[in-house]
């Protein structure tokens, strides 16, 4: 009888396994075929790395450019599987440069994801490090290495120089992908002078703004956040004495999870609103965090209903609440002119009282001089 239960256990758990790969399978959409120019030497762009890593070890390799895509040209020992990534799965494309960044980078996110390896992506990255030394970007020759002949000033300037040609080199090629799609692709580019903190997973990372998106492109787990696909944004935690709050996108397609992010520095906040208005997001605030999973749920049973019942106006009604208790306690001390006036009134009348006139005085005196 052990056996038998261990049999169908066994059973259970491998059904539940293919199960769930066919699930995460699910959203897998077959792209058509990459169209290579034969005999012409396509545009490329060598010694990058991609991450996440397709298999094996990191080695850098070729990203090409052709008729209705990119191939990236897997490199390491027995060559590799090339990685094709057709135009029309591209939804955006950015670049980042490498200024006060470890790398320069060329980032994709797709449309639908694909497969690398036994994982799905949606995610892609092309890079170097800006750092590297070794090489030199101009023709892929090893520098010759120099002690003691080079000061510090003439280090920094040669690092600036080639983290300005590695910018220059990149923003070419994402150029050039654009153009080879017929602008069916666009560029977009991180504004870091807008960006701001924040837990979107498990690490504090920077969040920069661009055109279409808020993204993290510099580490992994990536982060690319499309506007057009939200339709509110509820700041969670503000009140005074806090020194962070969160951030909940809620998405147009109802079924997609909320996205959180977490800890965003309180003297942030008035940056941030002035973002969300300027790319024309709603937004409403709130003290507390809400049950998320609950009232999604309660929307997709009924969405009909619930915009009936006013929709996310509930959201609004509690930071307005929050406002009215606030301004009601600041009434309590509140004092009317009319009330002033009498108020400073009644106080010279019973100083008058209580300590007298200088005439009074006055007389006083005279009686005493009198009395003598």
């Amino acid at each position: 009888m052990n056996d038998v239960h261990h049999s169908i256990t066994a059973l259970k758990r491998d059904q539940a396994k293919r199960e769930a790969e066919k699930a995460q399978l699910a959203d897998i959409v077959e792209q058509d075929r990459l169209v290579t120019a034969p005999g012409q030497r396509p545009p490329r762009l060598a010694d990058v790395f991609m991450r996440p890593l397709a298999e094996g070890k990191r080695f850098p390799a070729a990203l090409e450019i052709h008729a209705n895509g990119l191939r990236y040209l897997t490199a390491g020992r027995g060559g590799g599987t090339p990685v094709d990534i057709l135009f029309n799965n591209i939804r955006h494309l950015f670049f980042q440069p490498c200024d006060r960044e470890l790398l320069v980078l060329i980032h994709v996110h797709l449309r639908n994801p694909i497969m690398l390896g036994k994982k799905k992506m949606q995610d892609i990255q092309f890079y170097r490090e800006a750092s590297d030394a070794a090489f030199d970007e101009t023709g892929n020759r090893r520098r010759r290495v120099r002690y003691g002949d080079e000061d510090e000033i003439e280090a920094e300037q040669e690092e600036l120089r080639r983290r300005r040609q590695l910018n220059r080199e990149f923003e070419d090629f994402a150029a050039r992908i654009v153009d080879a799609s017929n602008h069916e692709v666009e560029l977009d580019k991180p504004f870091r002078n807008i960006a701001f903190t924040g837990v979107p997973a498990r690490a504090n990372v920077l969040l920069q703004p661009t055109v279409e998106c808020l993204v993290h492109l510099s580490d992994a787990p990536f982060f690319v956040l499309t506007v057009a696909d939200v339709e509110l944004v509820h700041l969670e935690r503000v009140q005074f004495g806090l020194k962070n709050f969160d951030m909940v996108f809620v998405f147009r397609d109802f079924k997609r999870t909320p996205v959180h992010v977490n800890s965003v520095p309180m003297k942030q906040l008035d940056d941030i609103k002035e973002w969300l208005d300027s790319v024309n997001l709603a937004f409403t605030e709130g003290p507390v965090n809400l049950n998320w999973a609950q009232i999604m749920k309660t929307v997709v049973k009924d969405p009909l209903g619930f915009y009936e019942d006013g929709g996310w106006a509930f959201l609004a009604q509690d930071s307005d609440a929050e406002a009215d208790e606030s301004d009601e306690e600041e009434s309590e001390f509140s004092m009317s002119e009319d009330e002033l006036e009498a108020s400073e009134s009644d106080d010279d009348a019973s100083g008058a009282s209580d300590f007298g006139t200088d005439s009074d005085d006055d007389a006083d005196f005279d009686d005493d001089d009198a009395d003598d």
